[in-house]
């Protein structure tokens, strides 16, 4: 939300054209004062709550029904809640037991201790949005995603559990690589204001947002539950065309995930299933942000968001506002 500064604009062109008539500026200056009240009339949803108020005050207040399309990629490692169970059957892990005959089907059990487990995680998502500005401050908003995703699990078994004995080799590692897609919905809520400095600086603006979104996978018997939070600063200029936002943010974000199912492993395992229960290793991260506003009234708009330090994920959207 940008304050108006009523006839900005036109300062420049009076000190060029000296041969402009009072009559043609005071013509000019109510046309434009015209176009600014069309911009910011009623809208048809009669939101936002207290709109008018806001506007009277001499604010410019965005659209306030919007959807948009947000492609979201990210690469994110994670760390088991408990101990990784898997239970192999025939191939090396099922038949590495006392109690198994090599010329019939065999099922052995092994506990890895979380600290001997890795995992990285890569996602890449579609996100449809519908939002509405309820109130001038307070935008909600809902999702309904689609995801392609994997995670390829690191397990180390020098201090497994095979059978309730201690795992009998030491130095014997293998990857489980899981892929997935999920179908996910998901609500949210930003606080948005602004804080004047000085004439002539444009405001500072902050925004807050909390989000909580779960995903069900297809290929997999899991579950993804993701809450995030972000608080971003920045400042909004006037760019060709239209507005141009730039905003640094600090981002939470906490996915926690339940996988069960099973896999083939080849000469590992025949059948090898598991169960285990992830989050991800880090919470907090920094982010860079810019969000083009253009159109005749800003109906338009596309924002690129780049998240770094502790995971990589980038997010491009378009939106319209209606």
């Amino acid at each position: 939300m940008n304050k108006l500064l009523v006839g900005l604009a036109l300062l420049g062109g009076s000190a060029v054209s000296s041969h402009v008539s009072a009559l043609e500026f005071a013509a000019d200056d109510d046309l434009r004062q015209q176009v600014e009240r069309d911009k910011n009339e009623a809208h048809w949803s009669g939101l936002p709550v207290w709109g008018d108020k806001v506007r009277e005050m001499g604010y410019e207040l965005p659209i306030p029904v919007g959807i948009g399309i947000y492609m979201n990629s990210q690469d994110v490692e994670y760390i088991a809640n408990d101990d990784f169970k898997i239970a192999a059957t025939n191939g090396l892990l099922g038949k590495a037991g006392d109690h198994c005959n090599i010329w019939q089907d065999c099922t052995t059990n092994y506990s890895i201790p979380k600290s001997d487990v890795d995992i990285l995680g890569q996602d890449k998502s579609i996100q449809l949005r519908l939002d509405a500005w309820v109130f001038p401050f307070l935008n909600v908003y809902g999702l309904l995603g689609y995801t392609e995703g994997s995670k390829d699990i690191q397990v180390d078994l020098s201090n497994a559990e095979m059978e309730g004995d201690p795992f009998p080799i030491t130095g014997v590692q293998f990857t489980l690589p899981l892929e997935y897609k999920a179908y996910n919905v998901g609500l949210g809520a930003v606080l948005a204001g602004q804080v004047e400095i000085a004439e002539g600086i444009n405001p500072i603006i902050i925004t807050a947002a909390g989000a909580i979104t779960n995903s069900w996978t297809t290929t997999t018997d899991s579950t993804i539950l993701t809450t995030i939070g972000a608080v971003r600063v920045g400042q909004r200029y006037d760019v060709p065309y239209g507005k141009l936002a730039v905003l640094l943010g600090y981002q939470y974000q906490s996915i926690s995930q339940n996988v069960t199912g099973s896999i083939d492993l080849g000469v590992i395992a025949e059948e090898l299933h598991f169960d285990v229960d992830l989050e991800s290793k880090e919470t907090s991260n920094m982010s860079v942000a810019m969000v083009y506003d253009f159109g005749y009234q800003k109906e338009w708009n596309i924002m690129a968001e780049y998240s770094f330090l502790n995971w990589d994920q980038l997010i491009v959207a378009l939106g319209y506002r209606f």
